[in-house]
């Protein structure tokens, strides 16, 4: 039997895109913010990571709220998340994760 984390998307590459969404959107926000400043609220943003589960390769994500149109879509196993500029990468890669984790178990009981 395959143990369930073996089948996860890796963590380094959960990391990686954190910091990439961070750099991209909230440099770009920043800029925004002068004229148009948010609110805390609005300062955070959506991600979704998704998987079925078979493969660590095959995984999707997407941000902010497009789940009938986004990457995520076709996949069965959902893990959500919110980014800011001050969101610690690993940490949140740990709890998207768990997620995944905690759904993919569930899937596997027999009751």
């Amino acid at each position: 039997m395959t143990n369930i984390i073996d089948n996860l998307p890796n963590k380094e590459d959960l990391i990686k895109l954190i910091k990439e969404i961070q750099e991209q959107e909230f440099r770009k926000g920043m800029l925004d913010a002068v004229e148009f400043p948010f609110d805390d609220e609005d300062s955070m943003l959506d991600i979704t990571i998704a998987t079925n589960g078979k493969d660590s390769e095959d995984w999707g994500f997407q941000t902010g709220d497009n789940s009938y149109s986004g990457a995520c879509y076709f996949y069965h196993h959902w893990a959500v998340g919110y980014i800011d500029d001050q969101t610690n990468a690993e940490h949140l890669a740990l709890e998207l994760l768990d997620q995944l984790e905690e759904s993919l178990a569930y899937e596997s009981l027999e009751c």
